[in-house]
């Protein structure tokens, strides 16, 4: 029996597949190297998932795609096919892919990272703070986490202190993580100076073991003065670019 589902969805039986891959197409945004008010460079870019459709993530799709290994599957390989045109096509910069914990459950996404390995140099590979939806007993995050770092991968923890990544997550595996990630995002409508704070313990982490840390979310000059005067020099937001394509 075939279905169709919204979102150029197709469901044979328990199976589920993309129709319209072409549909689909990754913005790069910029993550910014800022050394001082008047020198900012493009340190690499953060790879961001769009929809022709609407031109934003496509969450219904996504989501329903990582559920199984089939819609995986056909996810990974186009993410492959578009991450070795962006290396191919600027083969000194790094990209970087969020990877959602989901996916470490199918074999798909560990072919993927085997196959792109010989790009290993240019991408890092980010954690999101989503929890895993379908468990398995068998399936240990922290195990995950060194094999993705056995294949040569640097490693961002997107989003820290949201959802599961954690403090307890980023000491648990300091011997495989290179980099962390913080949104000012989520304290616009709570308290943007409570926001630093946390922030500030976050960049004292990082120093003491030797982590980048990105802040992400800046979308003013002022902003941005303020954290550079807090000694925080890789920064990413509307400020520079909602994100191009490449």
């Amino acid at each position: 029996m075939i279905t169709l589902l919204d979102g150029g969805l197709t469901k044979m039986g328990n199976e589920t597949t993309w129709e319209n891959t072409d549909r689909l197409y990754l913005l790069c945004q910029p993550i910014m190297q800022v050394k001082s008010l008047s020198q900012q460079e493009v340190n690499g870019y953060e790879v961001l998932l769009r929809s022709e459709k609407n031109n934003r993530f496509p969450q219904q799709e996504f989501s329903t795609m990582i559920q199984t290994e089939s819609g995986n599957q056909q996810l990974m390989r186009w993410y492959a096919k578009e991450l070795r045109r962006l290396c191919k096509k600027k083969p000194e910069t790094r990209f970087s892919v969020n990877i959602h914990p989901q996916q470490l459950l199918w074999q798909s996404t560990w072919s993927f990272f085997e196959t792109m390995a010989v790009y290993k140099a240019q991408l890092q590979i980010e954690l999101t703070e989503h929890p895993v939806r379908i468990q398995q007993e068998s399936f240990d995050l922290s195990v995950a986490i060194a094999k993705i770092k056995a294949y040569g991968y640097v490693i961002a923890v997107d989003d820290i202190g949201c959802g599961q990544n954690t403090l307890s997550l980023v000491f648990a595996n300091l011997a495989s993580v290179d980099c962390l990630k913080f949104s000012l995002l989520p304290f616009i409508q709570l308290d943007e100076e409570i926001g630093f704070s946390f922030l500030a313990c976050w960049l004292k982490v990082a120093q003491k073991y030797q982590l980048e840390l990105i802040v992400e979310g800046i979308e003013n000059r002022e902003k941005m003065v303020q954290l550079l005067e807090m000694g925080m020099h890789l920064q990413q937001g509307y400020l520079w670019s909602k994100g191009e394509r490449l």
